[in-house]
């Protein structure tokens, strides 16, 4: 048996380990690495966060729907602003609390190929102008976004949520 037969016969020795041991390999470099930790990776929160292959689809299973992220938008500000005193410390608090509470009521909705970015705020009424910006890439048909304003005598709230299309 020459050298090359030996190293033939030793790969798929290797490959043969790999499949009887559902151990599948995308590559040499992977050799040993299991299945299920080459699809999830975990984010600092505990979500799954998919690995995405090339599928080359270009429509989500799952596209994002505005009217149901506007009404989850709107239910999350509405239980925590009401009778809310404007306090910056608390105020700045509390946007952060239903940013994360929106963005986790939108993650279990399941919406593939698709990141979300939740911003909130709350700003005090003093008679002043305010002005605020948000600039992005757009894809029109795809990307979309919910808006929801929130106006008491003491403050005006504002919550933001951009769906765009990842591939």
């Amino acid at each position: 048996m020459g050298t090359s037969q030996r190293s033939m016969s030793r790969a798929w020795s290797v490959i043969g380990r790999a499949v009887r041991s559902r151990t599948y390999v995308s590559s040499p470099s992977l050799v040993g690495i299991p299945k299920s930790s080459m699809l999830f990776r975990i984010d600092k929160g505990g979500f799954k966060i998919p690995r995405y292959q090339n599928t080359y689809r270009l429509e989500a299973y799952k596209p994002f729907k505005c009217e149901i992220v506007d009404k989850i938008l709107i239910d999350v500000m509405r239980d925590y602003l009401v009778g809310l005193k404007y306090q910056p410390q608390v105020c700045m608090q509390i946007c952060q609390r239903m940013s994360e509470e929106v963005r986790d009521k939108i993650f279990r909705k399941y919406y593939d190929r698709y990141k979300v970015v939740v911003i909130m705020s709350i700003v005090q009424k003093l008679g002043q102008s305010v002005r605020m910006d948000f600039g992005k890439l757009w894809d029109v048909q795809r990307d979309t976004y919910s808006t929801h304003v929130v106006e008491t005598a003491e403050f005006v709230a504002t919550g933001l949520v951009v769906g765009t299309y990842y591939e």
